[in-house]
């Protein structure tokens, strides 16, 4: 959620061509800080029913005020640093950290928090080329990952393809195997037969018991030499054929394995494409999937559904006092936290930043509304720290209802002008699109 309330900090981006329009737009910028604390001032002054109101009271609440003690603090700083205002670079330089931050995958994580820690330093946002080669380089590792992997895809099928080439290789030669197998059955059936025949006529044309007797011994001998030799030939092919098929056994198995692995290799891939890698929920392309899907569920089924957008309430000021690293902590401890709270049902997704979205199945708009509040509450009354000091977390919420003819723009967009209107109203807070529009949205059905 990159708005913020009261327009103290709306003109961010200014033109530095002369040095009189930055001090015009310092001094606009200060006058606004100091009309926005002045009017709350009188506020919370009214809330507490206080009856004479004077400058010294007013001035008293402005000197606890940590916008005003910064605005007056910043002169000096400015001056040790030559009066140049880094702020419109170091926008746009966490702007882009936070879109890298969707793309990268876990194992660069420590690199980026360490970029983004870096960024605190002014010196080097003097150089804009030194944190953009900066971004570059992580971009570059990421784009090397995603080759390697690619690499690896491209190894693994030359393997499968250099497999099943011996594999054929191997299937070939068993078939031109049996069919010489079949051949010599063929060429022994012949020889067995034409003993046999000659043992016939060796009965129908000999005279002499003997030389009968000699002649069918001698048949018979040839007969076993044959039977023998056909023996140990067919003995010799099935230990060929054993051989050739625990090898491709092992080919096999070495293909199931490499498959397996990239196949888990993929999953990962898959799994860190649609999580975010440092809060464990769900992220914005997960996201964009199942409101599309849940909205259809919902239109076909005619059944209640609710998007409640959560933002964590001065979030850069919290990555501003104590850190990056501490800032990172904060959102993990608050994911762990919607999840504690909310449904194991409910879709929960970081959709980006210090933003989160959560899609409520079979939810109206009011039983969503108590549900925002159970998870805000829970949040405020909830224990946020680091190296024993105590870190303030709160959150807003913007709610929207599913309607029969919304698409995932307009649901989001409604829930989104919910959140602004609850940022506008003091933070910490619940709103709907009905406080937007100040009456009664229609519903799905």
């Amino acid at each position: 959620m990159n708005r913020v309330s009261g327009k103290s900090e709306m003109n961010i981006h200014h033109d530095n061509s002369g040095s009189a329009d930055t001090e015009m737009s310092r001094l606009e910028r200060n006058i606004y800080i100091i009309a926005d604390e002045v009017l709350d001032i009188l506020k919370q002054l009214s809330r507490e029913n206080k009856k004479q109101l004077n400058a010294r009271l007013i001035a008293e609440k402005m000197f606890t005020k940590d916008t005003v003690k910064q605005m007056l603090a910043r002169p000096a700083r400015e001056e040790c640093r030559g009066g140049k205002d880094f702020s419109p670079l170091r926008t746009i330089a966490d702007g882009v950290l936070d879109k890298l931050s969707e793309l990268l995958p876990s194992f660069m994580n420590e690199k980026f928090r360490d970029l983004k820690d870096r960024f605190d330093d002014e010196s080097l946002l003097e150089d804009s080329t030194v944190w953009l080669n900066a971004s570059i380089r992580i971009v570059r590792k990421y784009i090397d990952s995603i080759s390697n992997k690619n690499k690896e895809l491209e190894l693994f099928i030359h393997q499968t393809i250099q497999y099943l080439s011996e594999t054929e290789k191997r299937l070939t030669g068993e078939l031109s195997a049996h069919q010489e197998k079949f051949n010599a059955d063929r060429a022994f059936e012949k020889d067995i037969s034409a003993h046999m025949s000659m043992i016939e006529q060796d009965f129908s044309s000999g005279t002499d018991i003997n030389d009968i007797r000699k002649a069918v011994l001698d048949k018979i001998e040839n007969i076993n030499r044959s039977i023998e030799k056909k023996r140990e030939q067919d003995l010799l092919r099935l230990k060929e054929t054993e051989k050739t098929l625990q090898e491709m056994g092992r080919r096999i198995s070495d293909i199931k394995k490499e498959a397996d692995e990239l196949k888990k290799k993929a999953e990962e891939i898959e799994n860190e494409s649609f999580h975010d890698r440092l809060t464990g929920l769900k992220n914005r392309k997960a996201y964009d999937e199942e409101i599309v899907r849940a909205l259809a569920a919902a239109q076909r089924h005619n059944v209640p559904c609710s998007l409640m957008i959560c933002d964590i309430d001065h979030f850069k000021k919290i990555n501003d006092t104590y850190g990056h690293k501490v800032g990172d902590l904060t959102l993990r401890k608050l994911a762990a936290l919607l999840k504690e709270r909310l449904r194991t049902n409910d879709f929960i997704a970081r959709y980006g930043g210090e933003e989160f979205a959560v899609i409520l199945s079979h939810t109206s708009l009011q039983d969503a509304v108590k549900v925002g509040e159970n998870v805000r509450s829970f949040i405020n009354n909830s224990l946020f720290s680091y190296k024993n000091r105590k870190i303030p977390v709160t959150i807003s919420i913007g709610i929207s209802s599913f309607r029969s003819d919304d698409d995932a723009t307009t649901i989001f967009e409604r829930a989104d002008e919910a959140l602004y209107l609850a940022k506008e109203s003091g933070r910490n807070s619940v709103k709907t699109e009905e406080d937007v529009m100040g009456g009664i949205a229609p519903a799905m059905g």
